[in-house]
């Protein structure tokens, strides 16, 4: 999960690093009195936001309330601004640049340093590729003092800022290791007017799957956005319930055919052809491993929850661990506490598949749902078109009805 400027700043903080100080408004209200100059800065998790004018300075308190009018709630590079920044205006001497990643290839971090940071260090990256220092660290050792003073050779730093420097970046590794970062970045790391090293800005990426021991929280989200009340829900089933997965991997759409799948590859090729032929997910989530009944109804109970339903898939490769009529069955309990009239299509195969089918023919005969039930034999790509072709006929006669009901109804009034 990337993290906005001001939560990247707070990991800084308590890993003793300084940083410009600054105010974040939610609202007009939030805006402080204040007369001397300050940085607007957008909170936003796209890059570029200073090229797009989402960073700029604002004179005075007037100012920044007008700007934070304008801005808030408005839609700033794909994403709705929900908070500003009113940042320290600091007296520039030098900009650096300090970096942490992870280098999924070579399996170990690596440590970036630049002489000459800002907005246009990819500019830089690309122009002078030999200003950017890399450097390879030993996980068991940690970042050393030659380490950091390697990457600084040959820079024209004074030596004061130099040992200064070094502090920063040892800082800045142990915030990487203590927040399980997947990548940290300050740019710029600001030398001031009185050689004091300042971290403006942050860049963090954080690793989601060790969120349960990260000591500061951080509202949970789905790449530049805090996820809905419906993905929350559907993560929630598996935080204490180690049977299988269900719900870890849940994204809402704006589409209107519930979708639940089992199986990465499967998962992607039912997405994908739904979308070729016709129909809009309303969801995306995925259920492995062998879940419980109880896990797989919790996860059908979230998918069902959403509005304007017109269908319903689930869908998957076959299984080999699976107990299909244990987690189908959990599927029917909750399409019985519904009672849907929109259609159901299931591609199910695997263990017990056999007393899955005789068990929601049974349940479609006694509570008169809509089930479509095909097995291997029906490829998940038929069963995709199929489903479409469903839910259309579905939305078509639900029109009908609503039209023959204003019919009648002004036929009455007539």
């Amino acid at each position: 999960m990337k993290l906005k400027e001001f939560e990247g700043k707070k990991l800084f903080d308590l890993a003793g690093i300084s940083v410009s100080s600054g105010v974040l408004v939610k609202s007009v209200d939030d805006v402080p009195e204040f007369s001397e100059p300050k940085m607007f800065k957008v909170q936003v998790v796209s890059n570029g936001r200073a090229k797009a004018g989402g960073v700029f300075v604002v004179s005075g308190a007037s100012e920044a309330r007008l700007k934070a009018k304008e801005f808030l709630g408005s839609e700033f590079l794909g994403e709705k601004i929900s908070e500003i920044l009113l940042d320290e205006k600091i007296d520039i001497a030098q900009e650096l640049y300090l970096g942490i990643l992870f280098d999924t290839k070579k399996r170990v971090p690596v440590f970036i340093f630049s002489s000459e940071g800002g907005v246009d260090i990819e500019e830089l990256r690309l122009r002078n590729p030999e200003k950017i220092k890399v450097r390879e660290i030993d996980m068991f050792i940690g970042l050393s003092d030659e380490d950091c003073l390697n990457l600084i050779k040959g820079t024209s730093l004074e030596n004061e800022i130099i040992s200064e420097l070094v502090l920063v970046m040892k800082k800045l590794w142990d915030c990487f290791v203590r927040f399980d970062c997947k990548m940290l970045e300050i740019n710029p790391l600001v030398v001031d007017s009185s050689e004091r090293l300042v971290a403006v800005d942050s860049v963090v990426v954080i690793d989601d799957d060790a969120n349960y021991r990260r000591e500061i929280k951080f509202a949970k989200r789905v790449d530049s956005r805090e996820k809905t009340s419906m993905e929350l829900k559907a993560n929630a089933i598996d935080e204490n319930d180690s049977r299988g997965v269900a719900g870890k991997t849940f994204i809402e759409l704006n589409g209107d055919i519930g979708v639940l799948t089992s199986g990465g590859g499967a998962s992607m090729t039912l997405m994908d052809t739904l979308l070729e032929v016709g129909g809009k997910a309303a969801n995306f989530t995925e259920y492995s491993g062998d879940p419980s009944r109880e896990k797989v109804q919790n996860l059908t109970r979230v998918v069902l929850s959403k509005k304007g339903l017109s269908g319903l898939i689930v869908a998957g490769a076959i299984a080999n661990f699976t107990n299909i009529k244990e987690t189908l069955t959990g599927v029917a309990d909750v399409l019985i506490e519904v009672k849907p009239d929109f259609p159901i299509v299931i591609r199910r195969a695997g263990p017990y598949d056999k007393e899955a089918k005789e068990m929601l023919a049974s349940v479609k005969e006694k509570h008169g749902l809509d089930i479509h039930y095909f097995d291997e034999t029906v490829a998940m790509t038929k069963a995709a078109s199929i489903m479409v072709d469903l839910s259309k006929k579905y939305k078509l006669q639900k029109e009908k009805g609503k039209k023959e009901e204003k019919g009648v109804c002004n036929e009455y009034l007539n």
